[in-house]
C-alpha cells in the first residue's frame, strides 16, 4: 500500500508530524513501513506556458513552440504528439540536469535541430524521474498547485512530497485505502478526521425517472447507484500521478476515476454505460430509459446485468468498459459484500476474478457506500463538465453489529499490564468503537465499526488497545510458570515406534500401510480368528473387505505376491498398525516380513544370499533390541500364545507357520511375539515373518546404571547334554545361579554326538566391577558354571 503526505492530508491534518515520527508510529501499530522515498525533481525545471505551436519546416514529426516562463519567451523544438497551445508544461532550461536510464545525468543545452534553434526542453514525467503518466509531455493543471510561470516544479505541492510504502496484513482490509491509513494515524496522534462532503452540483432530473433496479432474490451484498452525465471530462494530473505510482493507471479516464476513488476510500466502485442498459421503448411514455437486474446465479454469485447480458459479478469481477469522454451518460455503482461470503464462493467454485476487485472485497472493503460515491462524484465534478442526477437507488441488507461484552480487568489481564479505564475508553473511542455501559459496573459492551471485519472477540479488542497504547509502553514482567514433566507414555510409545521404523528402513526394508479391513474368507484360509459377526462391518467399502483384520500377515502376503508378480526377487517389508481380536478390541502390532533373497546376485555371491532363521532374528534384534527365543513347537503354552496373535484356537500349531523353525520372542521373561519361517505350502520362496505386540515393549526413558571400567574376559566351554534341553533353559540356570563375575552366556555351536546327546559350545562373559580378573577368579566362575550344569541338566565337560 502506497500513500503520500498530500493524500493523507485530504483526510487528516499531519502538517505538524515529521516524516520520522509518522513512520515510527506506523511501524508500532502494525502497518510495517517498507519504503520511504521523497520525490526528487531536477532543478532548473520550471512552469511554462505554450503560446504558439507551428510545424517544423524540415521535420514532419517535430513542432516549434513559443513558450513563456514569465521572465522570457523561449523557442523550443518538441517532438511530442500531445503538445498544444495554452498548455502549462514542465520546461527544462539550459543547465538543467535530467536523470537517464543509464544513471548518468543529461545536461540540457542550447541546440540546433534541423536548422531551428531550441533553448530548452518540454519534459515528460519519465524524463523527470517520475512514473510514466502518458505518451508525450506532462501537461500541468491546477491539481498540482498554483501554476506560477517560471516557478520550479520541484516546489509544487504535488511534487514537494514523499511516499510511504507499507505492508498490510491480510486481516486489515480496511487499510487498503488512504482513508483507512488516515483513520489509524488520527487515532495514534489524537487527530480529527476530515469529513467527505456531500456533492453540490446535482441535476434536477431524478435518477428514478431514468434507471430502474430489479432485485430477483435475497442478496448478501449492499449496492448504491447514481447517474452521471458527462459533457466533457479529463483526468487531473494528481490522479494520474498517484495511480501511476501504484501501477494502476489505465487508458480509460472514467476507469481511472473509479480506481482512484476506491483507492482513496476503500469502497468498491464500478460504472456502466447507460446505453448498454436501455430498455426497448413502449407506448408507455412514463417508462424508464434503462433497467439493471441483480440476482444470484446457480453458483451463488451475485451478478448485475441487463436482460440478456451479465455486466459484473459483485465483489468478484467486472467488464473493462471503455467510456466516452464527451456526451456520455453512465451509471455509477458502489458495492459491498461480506469478505467471508465472497471468498467462499470464489474458492469453492474455482471462479476467475478481477484482481483489483477481488483483492479488496475478499479482505473486507469499506461498507460505507455513500462515502465512496460522494468522493467519486466530487472528484469528477472538480474542473470537469459533469452533472450528477439527483437521488440514489439503495439496496441494503440488515446486518447485526458485532458486539463484544467484556471487562476492563479481562483486557488488562490479556495485555499483561494495568491500564486505567479512562485510557482504554479513550483509545477505543479514537478508533471509532462505541462503548455502552451495562448495569453491572464490571462489564461493558463494545460495538465494532462496520469496516473492521477483523474484530470478533476480546482478544482482538485487547490487541487494538495495545496497538495504539504502544507495545513499548508495556512494562516487562517475569514469566511465571510451574515446570512439569511433559513426556507421557503416548509420546514415548510413538517415539519408540518411529525409532524401530527408522532402524528397519536403514536395514533396507520398506514400510507398508494396509487397510485395517480384511477378507473373512482369506483370514479363515490362513487360520486366523475373525471378528464376531455381531461386531462386523455393516457397510464395507468393497464386498471382499468385509471384516476387520486380526493379523498383519494377510496384508503382507498380498503385497509380497504383487511385488513378486512385478519381478522383484528380494522383498523386505514391515508395518506398524492396528489389529483387532474377536471382540473387536484394538491393539498395535509390528510385523516384519521378508521373502526371497536376502542379498541380490552380485559378487561375491553370484547366486545371491538366501534368508535364514538366524539372519532374520538378527534383523529383528537390531530393531527391538536384545531378546530371547523359545522353541514354539514343544512349548507348553504354545496354543495360548498363538491365540494372542490372532490364530485359531482349534489348531495345536498354526498351519501357516513352519513347525520346526518357529519361536516365541521373550523380553524380560514375557512373551511379546513370535518369529517363524512360513510353511512352504503357502508361499513359493523362503519367507520369514515376525509379529510383535508393540504395547509389550519397554517405552520408558533409558536409565543410567553403573558399568565396569575393567575389561571383559571370555571363556568357551563345550558340554555334552541331552538333545531335548533347550539353550534358554541353560542360560536362565546359569544367570539365575548368581555366579560371581558371570555377566552373560552365548551359544557358539552345536553338533551331534549320538542319538540323544549333543555337544553344545557356549561362551561365558566374565567381568568384575572391582578390578581386572585374575586366572583364579575365572577358574572359580567356570567351575561353578559346570557344577550348575551338571546338577540341573546332567551335563559333562567334553574333553
Amino acid at each position: 500500500m502506497i500513500v503520500t503526505k498530500n493524500l493523507l492530508s485530504k483526510f487528516v491534518d499531519i502538517s505538524k508530524i515529521t516524516r520520522e515520527q509518522l513512520c515510527l508510529k506506523l511501524n508500532s501499530i502494525g502497518l510495517e513501513v517498507e519504503r520511504v522515498e521523497s520525490f526528487v525533481l531536477p532543478r532548473r525545471v520550471v512552469v511554462g506556458k505554450i503560446l504558439s505551436k507551428s510545424p517544423h519546416p524540415d521535420a514532419n514529426k517535430l513542432s516549434v513552440c513559443e513558450v513563456t516562463i514569465g521572465s522570457e519567451v523561449l523557442q523550443i523544438v518538441c517532438g511530442a504528439k500531445n503538445v498544444a497551445r495554452d498548455q502549462f508544461v514542465a520546461v527544462a532550461l539550459e543547465g538543467a540536469l535530467l536523470p537517464s536510464a543509464k544513471g548518468e545525468a543529461i545536461e540540457i543545452q542550447k541546440t540546433n535541430i534541423r536548422g531551428i534553434e531550441s533553448f530548452g526542453m518540454l519534459c515528460s514525467s519519465s524524463e523527470l524521474g517520475l512514473p510514466s503518466i502518458n505518451e508525450g509531455i506532462m501537461v500541468l493543471d491546477a491539481s498540482v498547485g498554483s501554476l506560477d510561470l517560471g516557478a520550479e516544479i520541484c516546489g509544487l505541492p504535488l511534487f514537494d512530497d514523499y511516499l510511504i510504502e507499507m505492508s498490510i496484513t491480510p486481516n486489515r482490509g480496511d487499510c487498503l485505502s488512504v482513508l483507512g491509513i488516515a483513520r489509524d494515524i488520527a487515532a495514534c496522534f489524537n487527530l480529527r478526521l476530515k469529513p467527505i462532503n456531500d456533492i453540490d452540483n446535482i441535476l434536477a432530473l431524478g435518477l428514478g425517472r431514468v434507471l430502474g433496479v430489479c432485485v430477483e432474490n435475497k442478496l448478501d451484498s449492499c449496492l448504491l447507484y447514481r447517474i452521471a452525465e458527462i459533457k466533457e471530462i479529463a483526468l487531473p494530473l494528481h490522479i494520474a500521478f498517484i495511480l501511476a505510482l501504484n501501477g494502476t493507471l489505465r487508458l480509460d479516464i472514467v476507469q481511472n476515476f473509479l480506481e482512484y476513488a476506491s483507492y482513496m476510500t476503500g469502497v468498491i466502485l464500478n460504472a456502466y454505460r447507460l446505453d448498454e442498459c436501455r430498455l426497448e421503448k413502449t407506448h408507455n411514455t412514463d417508462s424508464l430509459d434503462a433497467q439493471l437486474y441483480i440476482k444470484k446465479d446457480e453458483k451463488g454469485v451475485e451478478v448485475v446485468g441487463t436482460q440478456d447480458k451479465v455486466l459484473s459479478s459483485i465483489g468478484i469481477s467486472r467488464l473493462e468498459t471503455n467510456f466516452q469522454t464527451k456526451r456520455e451518460v453512465i451509471i455509477l455503482e458502489a458495492s459491498f459484500i461480506p469478505p467471508n461470503i465472497v471468498s467462499e464462493i470464489v474458492f469453492e467454485n474455482n471462479l476467475k476474478y478481477s484482481d483489483s476487485v477481488f483483492y479488496r472485497s475478499s479482505r473486507g472493503s469499506n461498507p460505507d457506500l455513500e462515502q465512496g460515491m460522494n468522493f467519486l462524484c466530487e472528484s469528477m465534478l472538480v474542473s470537469n463538465d459533469v452533472l450528477i442526477y439527483s437521488g440514489t437507488h439503495n439496496i441494503e441488507q440488515y446486518t447485526q453489529d458485532v458486539k463484544i461484552k467484556t471487562t476492563f480487568s479481562a483486557i488488562c489481564e490479556i495485555i499483561g499490564n494495568t491500564l486505567s479505564r479512562e485510557e482504554m475508553t479513550e483509545i477505543l473511542k479514537r478508533l471509532h468503537f462505541e462503548i455502552d455501559a451495562t448495569c453491572d459496573e464490571n462489564f461493558f459492551m463494545v460495538t465494532v465499526p462496520n469496516y473492521r471485519h477483523d474484530i470478533a472477540n476480546i482478544q482482538d479488542l485487547s490487541e487494538e488497545i495495545l496497538r495504539i497504547y504502544g507495545i513499548d509502553s508495556i512494562q516487562p514482567k517475569p514469566l511465571e510458570f510451574t515446570q512439569s514433566l511433559e513426556i507421557n507414555t503416548q509420546y514415548l510409545q510413538y517415539k519408540k515406534m518411529r525409532q524401530i521404523a527408522h532402524v528397519l528402513l536403514d536395514n533396507g526394508l520398506n514400510e507398508c500401510v494396509h487397510y485395517v479391513f480384511a477378507s473373512s474368507s482369506e483370514l479363515a484360509r490362513l487360520g486366523f480368528v475373525q471378528v464376531d459377526s455381531s461386531l462386523g462391518l455393516l457397510n464395507p467399502i468393497v464386498s471382499e473387505l468385509d471384516t476387520l483384520r486380526t493379523s498383519l500377515i494377510p496384508g503382507m502376503l498380498a503385497s509380497t505376491e504383487r511385488n513378486r508378480n512385478l519381478g522383484f526377487k528380494s522383498i523386505k517389508l514391515f508395518e506398524i498398525g492396528s489389529v483387532y481380536d474377536a471382540k473387536r478390541c484394538e491393539s498395535t502390532r509390528l510385523n516384519v516380513f521378508v521373502s526371497g533373497l536376502m542379498q541380490d546376485e552380485s559378487f561375491p555371491h553370484p547366486k545371491g544370499r538366501q534368508w535364514d532363521f538366524f539372519s532374520f532374528a538378527n534383523l529383528l534384534g537390531n530393531a527391538i533390541g536384545e531378546f530371547r527365543l523359545q522353541n514354539a513347537s514343544n512349548h507348553p503354552n504354545a496354543r495360548e500364545y498363538f491365540m494372542r496373535f490372532g490364530f485359531e484356537s482349534t489348531e495345536d500349531f498354526p498351519k501357516l507357520l513352519h513347525p520346526y523353525q518357529c519361536g516365541f520372542v521373550y523380553k524380560q521373561d514375557e512373551c511379546i511375539g513370535f518369529i517363524a519361517k512360513l510353511n512352504p505350502a503357502f508361499v513359493e520362496a523362503d519367507s520369514f515373518v515376525c509379529e510383535i505386540a508393540i504395547d509389550k515393549l519397554d517405552f520408558h526413558l533409558v536409565q543410567m546404571k553403573e558399568f565396569s571400567r575393567f575389561q571383559k574376559s571370555q571363556r568357551d566351554l563345550t558340554i555334552l547334554l541331552d538333545s531335548q534341553i533347550q539353550f534358554f533353559q541353560i542360560r536362565e540356570a546359569l544367570l539365575g545361579a548368581n555366579i560371581e563375575n558371570l555377566v552373560n552366556v552365548y551359544p557358539m555351536d552345536v553338533f551331534g554326538e549320538s542319538q540323544n546327546v549333543i555337544a553344545l559350545s557356549i561362551r561365558l562373559i566374565l567381568q568384575s566391577m572391582q578390578g581386572t580378573l585374575e586366572d583364579k577368579d575365572m577358574q572359580n566362575a567356570i567351575q561353578k558354571a559346570l557344577d550348575v550344569l551338571e546338577v540341573k541338566f546332567g551335563a559333562k565337560l567334553k574333553v
